[in-house]
């Protein structure tokens, strides 16, 4: 067989995740060309274009892509592939890539592998270049003429012909020739045509045969059929009919040969495809990522293993539901509307959220990817689970939510320890204050009345009665004077926790009475009554007698110093829940509500009674550290109907021992 050499060429496909794509590269395939397909977001930078007999670009390719290849290729070696007439959107986006490119040649999905063939053949001009390809003929007749005659008109043709007399003859002739076709006359001296062809086809297994006779009747056809004989041609043969039936018998053997070289490539190609098709199924069935196919309006596809994993459902089950319905709500119209308006890249990613019957919503993000599915579109993701990256991303808001708060409260803490100091300054402040007026005042009245009785001795006009009411003055001042520093004594004392406690039982009606009498010239004085209704039987409670009865006193002091003469005081016990309680209730003028706990402070005395009234601010406070000393409670409460109501709760027992190591 003698052919020429065939150019083989080199064909660029650029992809957009195209079926129509993959149709064109097999089929140029078929056709012996050599074809590179690449997606176009994987087109590398650097490519030499000029190696490329033909581009092709598919449909989805982004205008931007095509323009930069506009640039590198002749517009005369473009080829385009269009999306399906139905997809108006792919179709308003093609038609850019038409304008870019008016003179490439384009291919629709509609076009039968056949028609495409054809319109590759002539695009690439894949016979111009080609030498006619023709057989080589064995011809054998044992009548000279004849076979100068026939051989004649083959070589005419330009058909390369040997000629053979005999059997033997054509057998040692054909040494070193391919032979294609046997032209043979049925008699031969030595034999039949049948046997030459016999012995023809040990060598060269493709050749084939045509006969002729002037005697069709003694040709077994069935036997020559059997054979493999095409044709039988009798005698007389002329010229026209001997070229009719070897270019026939040849067109048949060369398409004979073609299909089957057509077939083998086939094969390899369809071989090449299975293996890849099977390398891809093994990883989208076994790859850890959840993968699904769908289509616009949500409903499934396909699924991998891990898809089925993620969902908890089977491949089946996946089958029949809607991506929209697996997720959220939120998720389902967050992918709507991306879908709705995709890119030209065709792609986009966003969080979503799969709902779980028996625990939290699992976050997933998913990459989505719209591709040519059997000519229709759809879309393909691929979901991954993010649960422990949400679950950082909490304990670090959490961590930074603690950290902020942790910075507020110190913020506030420094604050509160600022307010405390510039309470505290203040309350010092006002302390120095009233202590200088509250010393100086009996102070001054000391000097004052024993100037006076000096210059009265001096004068020796002075009457005892004179002298009495100085020095009553004086003594009074000065119990006045003592009480001042007798209460700074006892504070500093509980302040550095060495204040004699000795709690041991006692009735607490007799302490209560005995408070009650120490005030009572104050009360005559001031005509103020004060009324308590002791327990008939004894009131036992373990307390220091001495702090209870300063305790009563300072509190029967406060109420007398702030009551209105004809007014009257209460003091009521009662014992609840193996405590004692203990109210001593006034009609005074009371204390504003926002300062009912703050009254209990060193150095604080009310907004309504630390104006022309004296005091230190101390006596409360004393009152508190004594409470606190016998593990109970004091606090001030404002009546309905006006005045102040001090209540005191007191343990009935108080654990000797415990009470002395603590104060030790």
């Amino acid at each position: 067989m003698k052919s020429g050499v065939k150019a083989v060429r080199k064909i660029l496909i650029v992809d957009s995740n195209s079926i129509l794509a993959m149709r064109i590269k097999v089929l140029l395939e078929l056709i012996g060309c050599e074809v590179e397909l690449i997606h176009f977001s994987m087109l590398p930078e650097c490519i030499a274009f000029n190696n490329y007999d033909l581009v092709t670009i598919a449909h989805g390719v982004p205008v931007a892509t095509a323009s930069f290849l506009v640039t590198q290729v002749s517009q005369e070696r473009f080829l385009l592939l269009a999306p399906k007439v139905e997809n108006n959107e792919q179709l308003s986006s093609f038609s850019d890539l038409n304008r870019l490119m008016p003179n490439a040649l384009v291919i629709y999905p509609f076009f039968a592998n056949k028609e495409i063939s054809t319109l590759l053949e002539n695009v690439l001009e894949l016979g111009s270049d080609s030498v006619l390809v023709l057989p080589t003929v064995l011809l054998v007749d044992h009548i000279p003429q004849r076979l100068e005659k026939i051989a004649n008109s083959l070589l005419g043709a330009h058909i390369k012909t040997i000629t053979a007399n005999s059997i033997s003859s054509a057998v040692s002739k054909t040494q070193g020739h391919e032979i294609d076709l046997l032209l043979s006359d049925f008699s031969l001296p030595d034999g039949s045509g049948l046997e030459v062809f016999a012995a023809l086809k040990v060598l060269y297994p493709q050749c084939r045969c045509l006969l002729f006779t002037s005697k069709p009747n003694q040709v077994s056809m069935i036997e020559a059929i059997r054979q493999g004989v095409e044709d039988v041609l009798v005698k007389p043969i002329n010229e026209n009919m001997i070229l009719q039936s070897v270019h026939k018998l040849w067109q048949t053997e060369l398409l004979r040969r073609h299909n089957t070289e057509l077939v083998e490539r086939l094969q390899d190609t369809v071989d090449a495809l299975i293996e890849k098709d099977s390398l891809l199924r093994v990883i989208y069935k076994h790859t850890p990522d959840a993968i699904m196919l769908f289509e616009r309006n949500g409903e499934v596809i396909e699924a991998n293993d891990a898809c089925s994993k993620l969902f908890r459902l089977s491949a089946k089950a996946l089958k029949s539901s809607s991506i929209f319905t697996l997720l959220d709500a939120t998720s389902a119209e967050q992918i709507k509307e991306k879908i709705a308006t995709l890119n030209k890249n065709r792609q986009f990613s966003c969080d979503v959220y799969l709902p779980m019957e028996d625990e939290d919503t699992i976050p997933l993000v998913g990459s989505f990817n719209e591709i040519d599915h059997h000519d229709d579109i759809a879309l393909a993701v691929i979901f991954k689970n993010v649960t422990h990256l949400k679950l950082k991303e909490e304990l670090l808001l959490e961590a930074k939510d603690m950290l902020e708060e942790q910075v507020c409260a110190r913020t506030s803490q420094l604050e509160d320890a600022k307010n405390v100091a510039e309470a505290a300054n203040h309350s010092k402040s006002e302390f120095l204050a009233n202590m200088s007026h509250e010393l100086r005042t009996p102070m001054h009245s000391i000097l004052s009345f024993a100037r006076f009785g000096l210059d009265k001795l001096g004068r020796g006009d002075i009457s005892v009665e004179k002298l009495q009411k100085y020095l009553s003055r004086i003594e009074c001042s000065g119990e006045r004077l003592l009480s001042l520093l007798n209460n700074l004594l006892d504070l500093s004392k509980l302040d550095v926790g060495k204040f004699p406690f000795n709690p041991r039982p006692h009735n607490l009606n007799n302490i209560i009475k005995t408070s009650i009498d120490d005030v009572l010239g104050t009360a005559l004085e001031k005509e103020v009554e004060v009324k308590y209704l002791p327990q008939k039987s004894p009131f036992i409670i373990d307390c220091d007698e001495e702090q209870i009865n300063q305790l009563l006193r300072n509190i029967l002091g406060n109420a007398l110093k702030f009551s209105e003469p004809q007014s009257c005081i209460e003091v009521v016990l009662i014992k609840q829940h193996e405590q004692a309680i203990i109210e001593v209730i006034d009609s005074g003028i009371g204390i504003p509500d926002d300062e009912l706990e703050h009254v209990f402070s060193k150095f604080v005395q009310s907004s309504k009674t630390n104006n022309g009234a004296g005091g230190t601010g101390l006596g409360l406070a004393l009152c508190r550290e004594f409470v606190s000393l016998h593990k109970g409670l004091i606090s001030a409460h404002n009546n309905s109907s006006g005045g102040t109501t001090i209540r005191i709760t007191l343990p009935l027992e108080i654990k000797t021992a415990a009470t002395q190591e603590e104060i030790t």
